[in-house]
């Protein structure tokens, strides 16, 4: 563990120190990068009620929002060493654990339609904690972030033609930075708090974000948006230390996912609505969205092909379990 890590652990167990008082309940540390009044959270307060009032008080979860003691890159690294028992990041995080969880960062891996096929999400599920259960960690569920789309201050995009050169902040991955390298965009890492400063200082041209990450970070400063739809529908990955979750009794265990599989599966049609709400604000306050025609969809298919075949030239196997379960479940993009 290296200083930064060692000082989060002991901020962290000082702060459970101080919230734990008497009792014997299981504390399950839950840090989060966003912040207390992100929608994220609130699932997080749902989730440490009800698993609380299912365990009896037996455990006792601990929200930790908007990177008090860790970020969600570092909490990962501290699942395993007692300090972090739970993480729900962003998955292409997964990535820098497992580059075979970049399967679901690939362009148009997966869709609503898809994740909403009980048989298709449950097995996507497991076919993610598989990649990092070498590393001692499982993947409970994957909740929904969002269809991303492009947003630039004054750049107006009709087609990927309209987006070489630009500068774009993305979330990081290979994947994202591979497509983002295709399409002949700079790809820009930087924390989202700087995004809105950076493009209206000309630092970059644009953001490939979320339309939360539009209407409450870059705001007005990005009037013109790019969307093509079912491109990237990114998820959260709720990670959890597996010897620590293996430990508990299985009442316990049932507690966590039964309470996980109730939020999941509500979640995903309450974050669609709520893009849609988000998108229409947007628009509502002068902002345009161009959104790609048929022709330009099949332009983008053909290269997300392209994408999918280059990851399957490094991650067959991962590919072709993917393919299996599609099949197997009736689904498909």
């Amino acid at each position: 563990m290296n200083v930064k890590h060692a000082m989060a652990a002991m901020l962290a167990s000082t702060m459970l120190a101080l919230a734990a008082g008497a009792g014997s309940a299981a504390d399950l540390v839950l840090p989060s990068e966003v912040a207390a009044t992100h929608w994220k959270t609130d699932y997080m307060n749902e989730f440490a009620q009800k698993v609380g009032e299912r365990t009896s008080g037996g455990i006792d979860v601990k929200v930790f929002p908007a990177g008090q003691i860790y970020n969600d890159q570092d909490a990962l690294a501290a699942l395993g060493t007692g300090a972090v028992h739970m993480v729900w990041p962003v998955s292409v995080r997964l990535e820098t654990i497992a580059p075979e969880t970049g399967i679901l960062n690939l362009p148009f891996a997966i869709t609503d339609e898809m994740m909403g096929n009980a048989c298709f999400s449950k097995g996507i599920t497991r076919l993610i904690s598989e990649q990092v259960e070498p590393r001692n960690l499982r993947v409970l569920g994957l909740l929904r972030t969002a269809d991303l789309l492009f947003i630039f201050k004054d750049r107006e995009t009709r087609s990927m033609d309209d987006l070489k050169n630009a500068k774009v902040r993305v979330t990081g991955g290979r994947v994202f930075l591979d497509l983002m390298n295709s399409l002949g965009i700079s790809g820009v890492s930087m924390a989202a708090s700087e995004m809105s400063t950076a493009m209206s200082q000309g630092a970059i041209d644009g953001v490939f974000s979320s339309p939360a990450g539009w209407a409450e970070m870059i705001g007005a400063t990005g009037n013109q948006a790019w969307y093509v739809p079912g491109l990237s529908l990114s998820t959260y990955a709720v990670v959890v230390d597996n010897g620590w979750f293996e430990a508990l009794p299985e009442d316990q265990q049932a507690a966590i996912t039964d309470t996980l599989d109730e939020i999941i599966a509500r979640e995903w049609t309450e974050a669609r609505a709520a893009d849609e709400k988000l998108l229409a604000r947007m628009t509502e306050g002068g902002a345009t969205i161009n959104t790609a025609d048929d022709a330009e969809m099949a332009r983008w298919k053909e290269l997300a092909a392209k994408e999918n075949e280059t990851f399957r030239a490094s991650h067959g196997e991962v590919m072709a379990a993917l393919d299996e379960l599609e099949a197997n479940c009736g689904v498909s993009n």
